[in-house]
């Protein structure tokens, strides 16, 4: 009987343990609310939008001829490097190098100091984004020309012809290139520019498609996004949104999200094109979309940053920056950044967000009060994650500890001496501590204004 019982309370811990909630971990990345930490003023607007390389270096160019190198860590400027001539294009990051062109369709090649190693004019206009490869570089053209160069010295390699504007960069799949067309096609091209195979789409494709795993995720001018299997070069589903496709998709494991042009950010199950849910934004945006663990960061043509959850579309935090946002937001822990704009003095500037961390404290009763009254005193956290609240009461040079740290947000003080005090309460987590003081009177009973 007694090994029964024995076994069945170990059962029943046992049980309690495997049931019991677990707690979630530290909050990672972008965390609302927020506030700006400082900025970084820069010559111009930004073209296309910001870039940032696995160190956290930010490269934005601007239509003042300038591609700046900004250190997210410091918020300083590292480099610039100015060139006569509007700038067209955001940069194009690779391994030692980076790449842009200018409005005179000049393509640069720097160093990741800024310093020039080479450039190279194109005959043609050029109109879409840089690609790179492992050694080449590939840009398009308003007369259909993929252009491909050696990354190492700018020399022309080869050249593929279509019959429509190119302005989305090509993308990669097994050894091949993917190439839309404003003719409304897709080209499957070897590494030597030599055609392999088209797909044919209709209407012309402007926006820079994804090639996620074997799958083609492209949206179309007549607003219709399709999704091919690249292996056999066959349609798995199409959907018609509502709006053209304004900036590149991207995926996750089960889906793929793309803005449109009708305000409408959607979310498509990956394999069967399926809507999942969709968000109006505040405005269109052409700005590629942030992404931070199950979260999507947002920026439209309107001064509203917005956090949604990628699950299920709802909004989890916004920030109103009270200026239009001019660029994507990037992630550089620990700070958010965006870009605004000044017309009247033609200069942009980078904001840095980061999260909001504050503690306050408010009293039952306001100072002054009688001896003998018993106050209350409850504090309340910002940008803490399950905090705890140490209480402590100084007259003149002596500090008490009145309340050890625990979850409990509230201290009780039956006031039995007059005099000036000062309350402390310190909130902290596993990662973080801040402490706000407030003075209080006691006063004699005959004294008192009692509130």
């Amino acid at each position: 009987m007694r090994k029964a019982l024995v076994f069945s309370l170990v059962s029943l811990a046992l049980s309690c343990s495997l049931f019991r909630a677990k707690i979630a971990p530290y909050p990672a990345g972008v965390t609302f609310p927020l506030e700006e930490a400082g900025r970084v003023e820069f010559e111009g607007k930004i073209v296309g939008g910001l870039e940032k390389d696995e160190t956290g270096r930010i490269y934005f160019s601007t239509d003042k001829g300038y591609l700046y190198c900004l250190d997210s860590a410091t918020r300083e400027i590292s480099w610039k490097f100015t060139s006569p001539v509007p700038l067209g294009c955001p940069p194009a990051l690779g391994v030692e190098r980076l790449f842009a062109w200018d409005q005179e369709n000049s393509v640069f090649c720097l160093d990741n100091k800024g310093a020039l190693l080479w450039q190279v004019k194109v005959s043609e206009r050029i109109s879409s984004p840089i690609s790179l490869d492992g050694e080449k570089v590939y840009l398009g053209t308003e007369a259909g020309s993929l252009l491909a160069f050696s990354q190492a010295t700018g020399e022309s390699l080869w050249r593929f012809e279509t019959e429509g504007i190119i302005s989305a960069a090509p993308v990669f799949f097994n050894n091949q290139l993917c190439l839309g067309s404003g003719d409304g096609k897709v080209y499957i091209l070897s590494p030597e520019g030599r055609l392999r195979g088209t797909i044919d789409i209709v209407s012309p494709i402007l926006v820079t498609p994804l090639v996620d795993g074997q799958r083609l995720y492209v949206g179309a001018e007549d607003r219709v996004f399709y999704c091919y299997d690249l292996r056999h070069r066959k349609r798995k589903w199409m959907i018609t949104a509502g709006g053209r496709l304004l900036a590149s998709p991207w995926a996750d494991k089960k889906r793929v999200f793309f803005p449109a042009s009708n305000g409408v950010l959607y979310a498509l199950d990956k394999k069967s094109g399926d809507i999942l849910w969709w968000w109006i934004s505040p405005s269109r945006s052409r700005y590629d979309l942030e992404f931070d663990g199950e979260k999507i960061l947002v920026t439209s043509s309107s001064p509203s940053l917005y956090s949604l959850d990628m699950k299920s579309g709802k909004a989890l935090g916004k920030y109103d920056a009270k200026e239009e946002i001019r660029s994507n937001p990037v992630w550089a822990e620990p700070y958010l950044l965006f870009a605004l704009f000044d017309p009247a003095v033609s200069k942009g500037r980078i904001v840095f967000l980061r999260k909001e961390v504050g503690v306050k404290l408010s009293p039952s009763l306001a100072s002054p009060q009688p001896v003998g009254i018993e106050v209350s005193f409850t504090a309340s956290a910002t940008g803490f994650y399950r905090p705890q609240f140490e209480f402590s009461l100084v007259r003149g040079e002596e500090r008490t500890v009145v309340q050890a740290a625990s979850e409990r947000t509230t201290w009780v003080w039956f006031a039995d001496k007059e005099g000036s005090y000062t309350i402390s309460v310190r909130a902290k987590d596993e990662k973080q501590s801040q402490e706000m003081e407030m003075s209080y009177e006691i006063t004699k009973n005959d004294k008192a204004t009692i509130r």
